[in-house]
């Protein structure tokens, strides 16, 4: 049976989904399940346009679903990559190698830390025929695609419109008062399950203070490692907080395009550019309740005076607008995995607006300090699977487990969350996750770096200005890693600190 068969069997028998009685967000991840099941694909996403009740969208996308990525929404521009391509030009798009494709995009790789090497994008359709988003699936997609298998796909992708259509998900541009009660109910249900029990003394002293922390409405500042879970100690924060009633909105710096950031920030009002209709900001979302914003170290030099100026004000005024500026009510969060105090140093950050987020500063412990929670967070991330994508619970060998609790987690929590997901696909049917389910990489060796003694150092850098030594230096360190981390960018790009676009915007320079 050909590829194409198979998928329109598979899409015959899927429409059973919709008289489940799950909600909206429970159906929409089933079927994206089923875009990567029949093809064979390692995970996916699922990426719509906010606006498209609207005559004119936005010109970029938001996440809706995506496997493997945890909390947060991944923003791209769509006139970038090839989810764009395929939402300009309503076509299916497949690549065997994003490396020789010209429209590929590195910008969602660099944030979440995934590595895509086949990629297959189908546009998604609304009942009049017009694109509103797009599905793709990547890695390990089994054999070449054709047309058919694309139409396949596509037909599959209207099942996801039939789950929009039918629970209302964003029939307005504002939430309805029922659906903020609905999400706010599930935020409190997963953010009551967190155990507040840590075999690290450091994090163990976060939760016994947590409650104290979020009395207090003063503004928290979060650090630590990218994937250690400081989204979950913000929404603990709040849930402990005078405002737990309010929203909690999470916003990931890292993920918005530079030329949105005022737009998302504070939204616009009509006409403010070519087709825009009116929005509220995020800012205002969060009125009289928690604004969290992840990786600030990202957020633009600009914005951060703009952010600056609102904290002082309590103030917001939406893009292109002409009427006075709004009062809100907000509890600010941050969380970084920066070290911020280097980037004022080199002018990447505002002094000023440090201090006035780094009120109450709380350091999150990496997963390799904190080994022996591993066994108990293995339980809740199959836990989680389970209730949000019906997935069985399975446990874990005791062999298996041992390699967990052995591995270094580079990519902390968020690595371990999408190693268990990809052993639940890997077992299939089968109850127990065995070693050979998980996809550890090899620890790299360690490179030996020389000695040198400091006036060897100093000799060999004496006939050099500061500004030269610095880039000598630099430019070694980075080489250097990247060998460590094997040629695996992404990876050398967190251990320098940096993004992978930012990695790669150096190498670029310094090749130029």
């Amino acid at each position: 049976m050909s590829k194409a068969h198979e998928l329109l069997k598979f899409i015959g028998s899927s429409a059973q989904v919709f008289f489940d009685k799950n909600e909206g967000e429970g159906i929409v991840a089933r079927i994206l399940d089923l875009c990567i099941q029949s093809t064979g694909a390692d995970r996916g996403t699922l990426f719509f346009d906010p606006q498209f009740k609207f005559e004119q969208h936005l010109k970029y996308l938001n996440s809706y679903i995506a496997t493997g990525v945890r909390n947060h929404t991944i923003v791209i521009n769509t006139e970038q990559g090839i989810a764009g391509k395929v939402f300009r030009d309503q076509k299916s798009h497949f690549t065997n190698n994003v490396n020789q494709d010209p429209d590929f995009f590195e910008g969602v790789d660099s944030k979440t830390g995934y590595k895509t090497e086949k990629l297959l994008a189908v546009p998604l359709h609304w009942k009049d025929g017009k694109v509103i988003g797009v599905i793709e699936v990547l890695n390990k997609l089994e054999g070449d695609f054709d047309e058919n298998d694309q139409y396949a796909l596509e037909a599959l992708s209207m099942l996801a419109t039939i789950a929009f259509d039918n629970y209302e998900l964003h029939q307005k541009s504002e939430e309805s008062e029922s659906a903020i009660e609905h999400r706010k109910n599930i935020w409190r249900k997963s953010i009551a399950s967190v155990s507040l029990r840590s075999k690290s003394a450091e994090l163990q002293k976060i939760y016994d203070h947590i409650g104290d922390f979020g009395r207090s409405d003063s503004n928290i500042l979060i650090t630590g490692e990218s994937g250690s879970g400081k989204e979950v100690i913000a929404r603990l924060a709040h849930h402990h907080s005078g405002r737990r009633e309010g929203p909690f909105i999470a916003i990931n710096c890292a993920a918005i395009p530079e030329s949105l950031f005022e737009a998302e920030l504070f939204g616009v009002v009509k006409g403010a550019a070519t087709g825009t209709m009116p929005r509220q900001g995020q800012i205002e979302l969060a009125h009289r309740g928690t604004l969290f914003l992840d990786e600030i170290g990202e957020m633009p030099i600009e914005m951060q005076a703009k952010l600056l100026r609102v904290l002082q004000e309590r103030k917001v005024q939406r893009l292109g607008s002409n009427e006075p500026p709004r009062a809100v009510d907000f509890r600010l969060i941050c969380a970084t995995n920066k070290n911020i105090e280097r980037q004022i140093q080199e002018e990447k950050f505002r002094e000023d607006l440090y201090y006035r987020i780094n009120v109450v500063n709380l350091v999150v412990p990496s997963l390799r300090d904190r080994k022996g929670d591993i066994p108990e967070l293995a339980g809740v991330i199959i836990e989680q699977l389970h209730q949000k994508r019906g997935w069985k619970r399975r446990s874990i060998s005791d062999e298996a487990m041992l390699r967990l609790v052995e591995y270094n987690w580079p990519g902390n929590i968020r690595e371990l969350e999408n190693k268990i997901e990809a052993a639940c696909l890997s077992a299939r049917d089968r109850a127990t996750l065995l070693p050979e389910d998980f996809q550890f990489r090899t620890t790299p060796s360690l490179v030996v770096v020389p000695s040198m003694a400091s006036e060897d150092l100093f000799k060999r850098f004496e006939n050099m200005n500061l500004k030269e030594a610095r880039e000598v230096f630099e430019a070694e360190m980075i080489q250097r890693v990247i060998q460590s981390a094997l040629g695996n960018k992404s990876e050398a790009a967190r251990r320098l600190g940096l993004s992978r676009e930012g990695l790669r915007k150096i190498l670029t320079k310094k090749v130029a």
